[in-house]
């Protein structure tokens, strides 16, 4: 090989990390730009809220589940009274709320819509009581008509 022809591999191996070089470039910077509109169409158009059910506001904290109606009343029930956890289905929706928490204490209890502000809380938070049946909420969940289905119930002695 003469040095003429190395000299020719060598500088078009330069050009092709050169353009190779640029192509990441401009791939890089494609990308950077489809994520910043993604993220400002994101800003602009926010997931929807149900409305009235999130004016209700749902606050959990360790001792006791709190429902603040739109109102301004509240209910509660103590984590140490919870002895029942259920959801109502009705078949008004979608023009209505037609799902609700409905939790039992023993002197207390709470009945809170789906899609409260605070319900994906909630819902983690009951998912962690032991025995609760998942099942039973997909069940809830896929239900259109007037159900009242048991999620959890507190065992005799616990």
């Amino acid at each position: 090989m003469s040095a003429w022809q190395i000299l020719l591999i060598i500088v078009a191996a330069l050009i092709a990390l050169g353009l190779f070089e640029l192509w990441v470039r401009w791939r890089i910077t494609r990308t950077v730009a489809k994520l910043v509109i993604r993220a400002k169409e994101r800003e602009s158009n926010p997931p929807a809220k149900l409305d009235p059910e999130s004016r209700h506001m749902v606050r959990l904290t360790d001792s006791a589940v709190i429902h603040e109606k739109p109102g301004g009343e509240a209910e509660q029930v103590e984590w140490s009274d919870l002895n029942k956890v259920e959801v109502l289905t009705t078949d008004g929706g979608p023009f209505a709320p037609d799902a609700f928490w409905i939790l039992h204490g023993t002197n207390t209890g709470c009945v809170i819509p789906q899609g409260a502000t605070g319900d994906a809380e909630l819902l983690k938070r009951l998912q962690a009581l032991p025995g609760f049946s998942n099942e039973a909420f997909i069940d809830a969940m896929s239900s259109t008509s007037n159900r009242r289905i048991l999620c959890w119930e507190k065992k005799p002695g616990a």
